[in-house]
């Protein structure tokens, strides 16, 4: 049936045959504003994904952009990123379960990555480094 949900079981025993087999920063770009930047930050992040199955598996394209705005809401730092992760998988990968995937388990992957990014990335531009919180689920 194509309306039916994937249970949270069956999405556990297809999580099961998931590994992942590789992770790279595929683009990079960032800016600062050292004119405004202020101690006194509003950061937000958003992110996006996609995967394209292949003969092994599949790969997720993960886009992180935070943005950081000082108190008069001017834009003082923006880091745009793509994280590609290259996955083996004993099933095929369907729309259902990356559905949940990007969701639940994608971010235990790559929040990680992407915390250290930002914490070198704003020191290098010296800044004070931005430290984003732990991702908790």
């Amino acid at each position: 049936m194509a309306d039916e949900k994937l249970t949270p079981q069956r999405y556990r025993e297809i999580l099961d045959g998931v590994e992942l087999r590789s992770i790279l920063l595929k683009s990079l770009k960032a800016s600062v504003n050292h004119q405004n930047f202020t101690d006194e930050l509003q950061i937000s992040v958003d992110s996006d994904a996609a995967y394209i199955p292949d003969e092994k598996g599949f790969r997720v394209e993960s886009r992180y952009v935070l943005t950081a705005r000082n108190r008069q809401r001017k834009v003082v730092l923006k880091v745009d990123c793509v994280y590609e992760l290259d996955f083996s998988s004993l099933e095929e990968i369907t729309d259902k379960f990356f559905e949940i995937y990007r969701e639940i388990s994608l971010p235990l992957n790559v929040w990680p990555f992407f915390r250290e990014l930002v914490n070198s990335l704003t020191a290098r531009m010296n800044l004070p480094p931005v430290t984003l919180p732990l991702l908790k689920s």
